[in-house]
């Protein structure tokens, strides 16, 4: 279990991770790597449903990662019992596997061969 620092030590860390990756804000790009992954059925596994991932910009996935935080205990740790720490811990689970999925998204929208060599491999030739 974390303590409340180490917790927001961990949140500042994920925050300026997701500060310094390239902020990809040309729309067509990101509709077209939308599109393209929606054909595929793409749908990275995220704990909570994040309203339109796929077109999510670096100033919007920080958004998205203070309102995980502002959530009330009981409906952002649902699946954990009243535990504060436990809820911490899924929290924290949550925005890191956010964090990793976005960073996959900004390769995507870069074209990065590598990235969409592996989307291809799980959505395409399986």
């Amino acid at each position: 279990m974390t303590s409340s620092k180490t917790f927001s030590e961990k949140i500042d860390q994920l925050k300026e991770e997701v500060s310094r990756l390239p902020d990809i804000t040309d729309r067509a790009n990101i509709e077209q790597t939308a599109v393209r992954l929606e054909g595929l059925h793409y749908a990275p596994p995220l704990f909570m449903p994040v309203s339109d991932f796929l077109r999510l910009t670096t100033k919007s996935l920080l958004e998205e990662i203070d309102k995980i935080l502002a959530m009330p205990d009981q409906e952002a740790c649902q699946l954990v019992s009243d535990d504060s720490k436990k809820c911490e811990d899924l929290c924290l689970q949550h925005i890191s596997v956010l964090v990793y999925h976005y960073k996959q998204l900004v390769l995507l929208r870069q074209e990065d061969p590598d990235t969409w060599d592996e989307i291809d491999e799980v959505y395409v030739h399986d």
